[in-house]
């Protein structure tokens, strides 16, 4: 199975209006070397990372609209499945990395490897993007703008020329939530 379509059709694709954010990471972490999906072997890590970007946008939803935030436990298990992997390779991908610590519980691992996977990957996005930036792009891809124009993005291109030319209304929103931009600024520990 090609990994990175499964990611794009099955993972990015869930919620439309996210998608554009999760392309424009997804894609600045391939140009960087933080995912690859194109080698034998990294199928698992991908998943975990692109789950952990759907993780990172569920608590910025929480944070903003108080909605539940869904960790992925289930969701990186069922995907690595449907890809064919069993849980003994999600296992031995967990146990392969000294950073992740390994409990008698299956689940237990696999959520701290999906704790730890958010964790380095809310740390890339800051390498390679602002506070400000990160926020734009979030609350870009999760407000619910129709109620002042109708928008329907066809890539991550148009999103962000509709960050440049909205810029003093998202700056109204980082006024209003400064603590979401705090928690950006500190790493967006979930």
């Amino acid at each position: 199975m090609d990994i990175e379509s499964f990611i794009q059709e099955a993972i990015f694709a869930e919620k439309e209006q996210h998608k554009c954010f999760y392309q424009l990471m997804w894609d600045n972490f391939k140009e960087t070397g933080y995912v690859i999906t194109d080698e034998d072997g990294y199928e698992i890590d991908a998943i975990f990372k692109a789950v952990s970007l759907q993780n990172l946008l569920g608590e910025f939803v929480y944070r903003i609209y108080d909605e539940v935030n869904e960790t992925g436990l289930e969701d990186v298990i069922d995907y690595a499945h449907t890809v064919g992997f069993s849980d003994d390779e999600i296992l031995a991908y967990c146990e392969d990395n000294d950073e992740i610590d390994i409990d008698e519980d299956f689940e237990t691992t696999v959520k701290n490897a999906l704790d730890y996977t958010t964790e380095i990957t809310a740390d890339k996005m800051l390498e390679e993007f602002s506070t400000y930036e990160i926020f734009d792009y979030m609350i870009v891809a999760t407000y619910d703008f129709e109620q002042d124009f109708v928008f329907d993005f066809e890539d991550y291109e148009e999103m962000q020329a509709f960050v440049d030319t909205n810029q003093e209304q998202l700056d109204q929103y980082k006024e209003e939530y400064e603590s979401v931009l705090r928690w950006i600024e500190s790493g967006m520990i979930c």
